[in-house]
């Protein structure tokens, strides 16, 4: 008898399982297509967003961007840091930074590291993030744009990188020897 109950309620669950699942599916519907078209671009940002963070290859320069993107989102430096260690690229930051912010303007009473756990969750999941987006109904086009802002920021932190690299001399030439004064010839006083 207990057997017989067990497969009733794996067969209910699965049931119930199965229109979770669907209605799910059904909600979510296929994504605009201008929706696509952001979902694209975006990535192509990320990349673009990276390759100049890469260009302010010192350890400074890397603060320095981190620091950027951290107060282009009003997030403290260690949540770029912690992202970072996590092996996320600037661009995928900036991409799940402003995402968090958008589902935070959606859901008021999550706060920011829920937002962003939230994102991540996805992500790790294997979404793409046009996909998540879609899935939590937020508008590409707002993350764009904050997207393209923190990349114009980190251009700024590269070209004062390479400004100072100018600045600085390569290697210091080295400065020749001067050669010894020669010593006076011993003058002989008479009378000696």
């Amino acid at each position: 008898m207990k057997i017989k109950r067990f497969w009733q309620l794996c067969a209910a669950a699965g049931a119930v399982a199965l229109f979770v699942t669907t209605a799910t599916a059904q909600s979510s519907g296929p994504m605009d297509p201008s929706e696509q078209k952001h979902a694209e671009r975006l990535g192509a940002e990320a990349k673009e967003l990276d390759a100049k963070a890469g260009k302010a290859g010192t350890a400074d320069g890397q603060r320095r961007v981190t620091d950027a993107i951290a107060k282009d989102f009003k997030v403290d430096p260690s949540v770029v840091t912690d992202l970072r260690n996590r092996k996320m690229g600037f661009g995928e930051i900036t991409i799940a930074l402003a995402l968090s912010q958008e589902l935070m303007k959606q859901d008021k009473t999550m706060s920011q590291q829920q937002a962003l756990d939230t994102i991540l969750a996805k992500r790790v999941a294997g979404e793409g993030w046009g996909k998540i987006a879609h899935d939590l109904h937020l508008k590409l086009g707002h993350v764009r744009s904050k997207v393209e802002k923190a990349e114009k920021q980190v251009a700024r932190v590269e070209r004062s990188e390479k400004a100072e690299k100018a600045e600085k001399p390569e290697k210091m030439e080295k400065v020749e020897k001067m050669e010894k004064p020669e010593k006076p010839a011993k003058v002989e006083r008479p009378g000696r």
